[in-house]
């Protein structure tokens, strides 16, 4: 096991108990997606997870939430049953914003019907897999397949699977009983324990030693009841040279496998993307422009004698780093054009009105305003996200 936290830290809930209801704030489904998205988007691995499997995706909620990371370039959406598919294949079509504002990278999305315990050859090299609340729909026989299927076969980098934690029933049962079945489900097959969780979990990295896992909790116990846990238990298994950590076994290429079957494609679709052939010193550039002019709106720091805009170099630099502009780029740039530099200064005549800006520079601005602040520090800049 490893500790794992948010890279953002905690989410915001709360939890309320009435002599009604329990309930949570935001809703457990929607913790389960934040979450999600939290580790997927971590910078330890983000750069690596280019592909995800959504098992169980049934009306494809999370997929909107996931189809918003830049980095990830595939997205599979697989459930057992097709016609729940069929009825929610639209809600993976590009909206007209998609349109308007288009990713910097790629995205296919394939719309699959097939088992979380079957070995597929569409499921080859998926770096991260997601499986909400699926596992404990299913029997035995099936659930001793998905360690094989996920860890032996598909080997991914990050796995993310999450199931209710049966020692929070006892809030439940307080407003109203479980179902027939003893269960929150008419479907479910079992609930875990937080020890049977656990140890299942262990006996995945036993079998697997490539894998670590980090045990987590969503939907937190009412006041007076912390002993019970959370309401909903989460566990990430993360392959260990994704840590830069070196693998206890060599990974294995199971592709010639005879089982190995092909899942039923239903829809399939591209997502519009930007390609900017831009140079990086013409990216660098477009934005400088946009920054000097900008910069004149700002009547306080224009020098009457010099009958310019003082722009300091340090500012623009701040402004321009992450486009992977230095000093002597810049001062390359700025000679090139023929901008006047004076004292570490930028000195932008009244006249000066560069509109020569291609209108796809405009896409994607840094969200940063020159103010009083910028003014008074010339070494920092505030960024607004």
């Amino acid at each position: 096991m490893f500790s794992y936290k948010m890279p953002c830290g905690v989410l915001h809930t709360d939890t309320q108990m009435t002599d009604t209801e329990v309930s949570f704030t935001p809703r457990l489904w929607e913790q389960r997606y934040c979450a999600v998205i939290q580790i997927l988007e971590d910078p330890r691995w983000a750069p690596k997870i280019k592909s995800v499997i959504d098992f169980g995706c049934s009306e494809m909620k999370l997929f909107q939430l996931m189809r918003r990371i830049e980095t990830i370039e595939k997205i599979l959406e697989v459930d057992i049953d097709e016609d729940v598919l069929k009825k929610n294949v639209l809600f993976i079509k590009p909206l007209v914003a998609d349109y308007v504002r288009r990713r910097k990278r790629p995205l296919h999305v394939d719309v699959l019907q097939g088992s979380v315990a079957e070995s597929s050859q569409e499921l080859q090299s998926i770096d991260a897999v997601v499986a909400l609340e699926l596992i404990e729909h299913v029997y035995d026989d099936v659930l001793s397949k998905i360690p094989t299927n996920i860890f032996g076969f598909m080997q991914p980098k990050l796995v993310i699977i999450s199931t209710p934690n049966s020692d929070y029933n006892v809030i439940f049962t307080r407003f109203k009983p479980l179902l027939s079945n003893g269960f929150r489900h008419h479907d479910h097959k079992f609930e875990w324990t937080r020890e049977q969780f656990k140890s299942w979990c262990l006996e995945i990295v036993d079998k697997y030693p490539n894998y670590m896992f980090s045990l987590l909790g969503l939907g937190d116990p009412p006041e007076g009841y912390t002993t019970v846990g959370h309401a909903t238990q989460m566990v990430i298994f993360v392959r260990k040279d994704l840590l830069d950590m070196p693998l206890l076994t060599p990974l294995i290429d199971q592709s010639a496998l005879a089982e190995i079957k092909s899942y039923k494609l239903l829809h399939s679709i591209d997502f519009p993307y930007f390609v900017d052939t831009r140079t990086k010193e013409d990216i660098i550039w477009a934005e400088v422009l946009f920054e000097l002019n900008r910069w004149k709106i700002n009547e306080d720091t224009y020098d009457v004698a010099l009958q310019a805009y003082k722009m300091p170099i340090s500012y623009l630099l701040c402004r321009t780093e992450l486009l992977g502009a230095t000093r002597d780029i810049l001062d390359e740039l700025l000679k090139e054009n023929k901008k006047c530099v004076e004292n570490d200064f930028i000195l932008i005549e009244e006249s000066d009105d560069d509109r020569s800006i291609d209108e796809n520079d405009w896409d994607n601005p840094i969200k940063c305003e020159p103010n009083a602040d910028h003014l008074s520090d010339h070494n920092e800049c505030e960024s607004w996200d």
